[in-house]
This record gives C-alpha cells, sequence and structure tokens, in this order.
C-alpha cells in the first residue's frame, strides 16, 4: 500500500471534525459509511485510519449526550440512535457498542435484562457471556484467492498526535506493564500464559520472556481445545505445539537474535527496569520498516533453510548444522504428540506468527462459537440464525485473516462443535475453490486433514 502524505491527512482530519461537531450520532454513522464506501477517501487514509478517525468523533458525540442518554440507548439496542435506514445497521451497532464499553463499562446485570433481543448486535465479551446471545446474521464470504504472505494488519494510525494540543491528554491511555495488562476478552485471558511478575534481571531474560509469553499467548488462541481423537492435526492447531515452539524460540531463535548489532544497541536504548516488556511488544508492533526485532527475527528463521549447491551433497542441499537445526526437535515432539510437524515449507508460517493479532485471532473463535450456537442449537433467548450462517462464518474468517489461519479454524471447529463431523467438513472444503487444484492451493492444510476422515 502507498504510504499517504501526512498534511493531507491531518487536514482531511480536520475538516471531518470540523464538519461532524454539530451533527448527532445517526448522521455521523451515515457520514462514516458513505465515507468508509468513497473511493476517494483511500487516497488519503486507510480504512483502519479512518474507522479511527470515526471511533473518535463518535466518542465525543456520545460524550455530549451524556452518559445517562447513552445507557439508556444501550439497554434498547441503541436503536434510538441509528440511522432510520436498514442499510449497515449492524455494523453501526458494533462500533456503538464499542463507544459505549469504552466510555460506561460492560453492562451491569440489571442493564443485561433491558437489553431488548432485537438489538442489532450482542454485546460481546464477558457481558456476552453473562447475558445470553442474541441473534446475528452472517455475511457470506466468496472463495479465498491466493494472497502473497505478510502481516495481518497494517501499522496503527497514530490519531493521537494529530489531534489538537488541547485534546491529546484526553486520549492518551495510561501504560501498563505487559504482564500485568488485564485482558477483558474472556478468550484472551484464557490464552493468556502465566508470566511470573518477578524483578527484572536484565534485558537477555526479559526480551526473551516477553516474546516467548507472547508467542505463546497467539497458539494458544488457535489450537484445538479438546482432545485429538488419534488424528493428526496441524501444528498450529496441535495443544502440545506452543511447548516446542517456545522451547526453539529460546535454543535456537532468540540468542541468536540478540548477538546482532541492531539488538545490542537496542539492549542499551532505554531503561529496561522501567520501560519493562511492555516497550518490547510496543517496538515488535510498529511496523516492518527499520523493525530491529522483526528484522533479525526473518533473519534467523529463514536461516533453517537448506542451502543450495552444495558439492558435498547429492541432492544440491546441505541442511543447517545440528547444533543450528530445529527440525528434529519439531519432529519429535510431533511424533509424540501425534500432529503434522512443521518443516522448511513452514519458514514463513512460523516467523508469521508473532505478526498476528491477537484480537483478531480472540474474535474470530468467539464469533464462530457465537454462529455454530446460534445455527444449530439457539437457547431461549435467541433467534434462530439461518441455515449456512456458520458456514459462511468461516468462510468470511478465511478471506479476513492471514494465508492458512482460517483454515485452521476451520479445522478447529471439527473437534470443538459436535455439527462438524466429517460430512460437514468435505461440503464445507468445496467453498475454497472450484477445482481440486484451486482448493488445494487456497486450503492446503484443510484439504490434507479432510482427506485423513473416514467418517
Amino acid at each position: 500500500m502507498e504510504p499517504r502524505d501526512s498534511k493531507t491527512f491531518d487536514g482531511k482530519v480536520a475538516d471531518l471534525i470540523a464538519a461532524t461537531h454539530h451533527l448527532d450520532i445517526s448522521h455521523i454513522l451515515v457520514l462514516r459509511r458513505l465515507t468508509l464506501a468513497d473511493p476517494e477517501a483511500r487516497r488519503w487514509a486507510t480504512e483502519r485510519q479512518l474507522a479511527v478517525v470515526f471511533n473518535v468523533i463518535l466518542a465525543k458525540a456520545a460524550e455530549r449526550i451524556g452518559p445517562d442518554r447513552l445507557r439508556d440507548a444501550r439497554r434498547q439496542g441503541f436503536l434510538p440512535l441509528l440511522p432510520h435506514d436498514d442499510g449497515s445497521r449492524e455494523e453501526d451497532a458494533e462500533v456503538l457498542w464499542g463507544i459505549a464499553r469504552q466510555l460506561l463499562g460492560p453492562p451491569g446485570p440489571d442493564e443485561l435484562e433491558d437489553i431488548m433481543p432485537r438489538s442489532p448486535l450482542p454485546p460481546t465479551g464477558p457481558e456476552a457471556d453473562s447475558g445470553g446471545l442474541f441473534s446475528r446474521g452472517a455475511v457470506a464470504a466468496p472463495p479465498k484467492t491466493l494472497r502473497a504472505p505478510g502481516s495481518m494488519k497494517e501499522p496503527p494510525p497514530l490519531f493521537a498526535a494529530q489531534l489538537a494540543p488541547g485534546e491529546r491528554k484526553k486520549t492518551a491511555q495510561p501504560r501498563r506493564p505487559l504482564a500485568a495488562a488485564a485482558t477483558p476478552d474472556p478468550q484472551l485471558a484464557a490464552a493468556e500464559p502465566v508470566v511470573e511478575d518477578k524483578p527484572f534481571v536484565d534485558f537477555p531474560t526479559l526480551f526473551d520472556d516477553t516474546l516467548c509469553a507472547y508467542a505463546t499467548k497467539i497458539v494458544r488462541l488457535m489450537r484445538i481445545n479438546g482432545p485429538s481423537r488419534g488424528i493428526r492435526v496441524p501444528f498450529l492447531i496441535a495443544p502440545e505445539f506452543s511447548q516446542v515452539y517456545v522451547e526453539v524460540l529460546r535454543r535456537f531463535v532468540l540468542p541468536q537474535m540478540r548477538a546482532s548489532r541492531h539488538l545490542q544497541a537496542l539492549s542499551i536504548s532505554y531503561n529496561w527496569a522501567e520501560v519493562g516488556g511492555d516497550k518490547v511488544i510496543e517496538i515488535l508492533q510498529a511496523g516492518e520498516v527499520n523493525n530491529p526485532i522483526l528484522h533479525n527475527w526473518d533473519t534467523r528463521w529463514l536461516a533453517f533453510r537448506s542451502a543450495k549447491g552444495d558439492k558435498g551433497d547429492k541432492g544440491g542441499r546441505k541442511g543447517p548444522k545440528a547444533e543450528d537445526n530445529p527440525w528434529p526437535l519439531f519432529r519429535e515432539d510431533a511424533t509424540r504428540g501425534l500432529y503434522e510437524p512443521p518443516d522448511e515449507r513452514h519458514i514463513v508460517l512460523l516467523k508469521d506468527l508473532i505478526r498476528y493479532e491477537p484480537e483478531a485471532l480472540a474474535k474470530c473463535g468467539r464469533e464462530l462459537a457465537q454462529l455454530y450456537e446460534q445455527e444449530f442449537s439457539p437457547n431461549a433467548r435467541q433467534e434462530q440464525a439461518r441455515e449456512g450462517a456458520f458456514r459462511d462464518g468461516i468462510m468470511k474468517w478465511a478471506q479476513k485473516l492471514p494465508d492458512h489461519v482460517g483454515e485452521m479454524f476451520a479445522i478447529r471447529c471439527f473437534f470443538d462443535q459436535p455439527k462438524c463431523d466429517g460430512h460437514f467438513m468435505r461440503k464445507l472444503v468445496n467453498n475454497f475453490g472450484r477445482s481440486d487444484s484451486e482448493r488445494r492451493r487456497n486450503a492446503p492444510f484443510l484439504v490434507d486433514f479432510v482427506q485423513t476422515l473416514t467418517e
């Protein structure tokens, strides 16, 4: 994606803020739809940047109407604040749920009792667990097409820096240590590894512990929740994989990374006893350009490829040295854990794991579980979802997530959801392409997995 002109962006944002200062929430939501759908808007901002801008504008409008009116609207599923037309009301409601949660916190038990079941979108997170799920449809997605491997997100817009000086203090959020940060999403909380609250020792210990904990959290969000029932699953969703992945990081990846001049310079660039592991994650997520962590991380993983053209090897290839070769360790653990091990073909997946957004993975798992319940076993407070809503949800997330991550969640459903039997999985794989070659290109892990099923 071509970089946007920051001056143009600042000017457009200023115009938007001025134009919406006196508008009510329903009119701002209409303007948001139009702006996101306008090709001209993409010339000066990404979709993510536009979403952040309008979230700030809507938060200001919500503050203007006051907490009492906002809370009353939430009890009614935000129907009084939504535009009168039917277009994109579900998306509008989702935006308002997030803003209300930011300004008011989650709804209490008494408020949940009053929330109308006809709400365009249910609350998510802890309040959904306590108050039940509501009806929500799914948007059908076209079959996935081949994409180039890469990050699942664009660098986050620095919107706070583009506000007027008087506004920055209002939007600034206090920093918290990574290990002590509270995680409101229950799936993120369940995936959070246990990190001891120990005093700072040195930069190498802090660096290794932080990246291992972060990688563990991401892998745990993808793994199957139940037993594999003797079926060999892909390594990314195997329950045992997180432990061997961390062992590989500690033995073969992180020490060599820290020996690079980039990370040696980084080790003396901050008071790490003060900034803690949170700063490591901040640098990791700062983007691909001139990123010392991601650069050395990628270099280290690519070093595990076999070298071409070695004269002493009849096949013309030479693998890494024994003391610098993680593949036997992966194979041994996969044999014990009965899963398909990674090899050189999967280096891109292994190195891109820390680029995945934990929040997106948690939202995928949560939404698929909701859609499955609504379609196959709705409770008394739910309307049954239309036939195929769960399947369409899987296809939507296969499009939104990076290559192969969506198909991993599809395979996970086979173990987590009773209705996702062999017959369901064989029908599902046909949605990934019109021919066998196209399906294998778009969803190779899912194709291989379905071929092993006998039921």
